[in-house]
This record gives structure tokens, C-alpha cells and sequence, in this order.
């Protein structure tokens, strides 16, 4: 079974990867700021899913841009 949260699969290319045995501390301080349940609630979606939330992510940043230069605009 392979190892790759999500992942669910029997044989995957990804589980025949070396995994490093020493901590690293580098590794370890990324670690800590990472949030897991939100990986896993993207992997959770269809690739279609995650492509509509990243569309609608898009939009929202223009429209946030589009706000900004607007009031930049109205400043002057």
C-alpha cells in the first residue's frame, strides 16, 4: 500500500521513493506550519473540482485587484 496521503493505491511510483530516516531540521520547522486537513480536503476532490475552486480563486484575486486600482484611481 502505498504511503502517499491519498494516494490509496496497491503499487504507486511514488511509494518505491527513498524516505529519509534522519530528522532534518529544516524539513521539521516547515513541518510545523503546514496544514495537513487542508491537503487532504483538496485531495479528497475530483481534478475537476479543484480546477473550478482554483478558477474561482482567480476571479476573486481580479476582482481584489480591479478594487484596488479602482481606489488608487479615486484618490487622486
Amino acid at each position: 500500500m502505498c504511503r502517499r496521503v491519498g494516494c490509496g493505491t496497491k503499487i504507486c511510483a511514488m511509494s518505491d521513493a527513498k524516505t529519509p530516516t534522519a530528522s532534518d531540521p529544516v524539513i521539521d520547522a516547515y513541518k510545523s506550519g503546514i496544514d495537513v486537513t487542508l491537503i487532504r480536503e483538496n485531495l479528497r476532490r475530483t481534478p475537476e473540482e479543484r480546477l473550478r475552486a482554483l478558477q474561482q480563486l482567480q476571479a476573486f484575486a481580479e476582482e481584489l485587484r480591479k478594487g484596488g486600482r479602482e481606489m488608487r484611481r479615486n484618490r487622486r
